[in-house]
C-alpha cells in the first residue's frame, strides 16, 4: 500500500513540474505540448502568474453592501405594510365578533355562533391587535 502511494506521489509530482513547450515544425506549423520535442528546437513557456485576490476594485465591495442595505430597507418596509394590514384585519374581526352574532364564513354561508366561541374569537382578535398594532 505504501509503495502504491509513493508511486502515485512521484507520478503526480513529475506531471506537476512538466512545462509547456512551443516549437515550429519543418512545414512552419506552430505546436504546443507538455512533452519536449526530441529533434526540434523548442521554447519553454512559463504559465502566467495567477491574479491576486485583491484585484477587484475597492468600490465593488461597497456596492454589494449598499445592495444589501437596500434589500434590508425594502424588507423592513414590506414587513411594516404587512403589520398594518394584519392590524386592520384584527380590528375589523374584533368589531365583527363584538357587534354581530351571525358570521359569514369563507364560502359565504351565514352561521350563528354561540357565546363560548364568540368569546374565544374576541380574545384571538385582541391578541392579534396586541401583536400587530403599535
Amino acid at each position: 500500500m505504501r509503495i502504491l502511494l509513493l508511486t502515485a506521489m512521484i507520478i503526480f509530482a513529475s506531471s506537476a513540474s512538466a512545462g509547456l513547450y512551443k516549437w515550429v515544425d519543418d512545414e512552419g506549423n506552430v505546436h504546443y505540448s507538455q512533452k519536449r520535442p526530441a529533434d526540434q528546437q523548442f521554447e519553454r513557456l512559463k504559465a502566467p502568474a495567477p491574479a491576486p485576490e485583491s484585484s477587484k476594485p475597492f468600490n465593488q465591495t461597497e456596492t454589494k453592501k449598499s445592495k444589501n442595505g437596500d434589500t434590508a430597507a425594502a424588507e423592513t418596509t414590506k414587513n411594516e405594510e404587512l403589520r398594518a394590514i394584519n392590524c386592520a384585519n384584527a380590528k375589523k374581526s374584533l368589531n365583527a365578533y363584538q357587534v354581530y352574532r351571525r358570521i359569514r364564513d369563507k364560502d359565504g354561508n351565514v352561521t350563528v355562533i354561540d357565546d363560548k366561541e364568540r368569546a374565544q374569537q374576541i380574545e384571538r382578535a385582541k391578541q392579534a391587535i396586541n401583536d400587530f398594532c403599535d
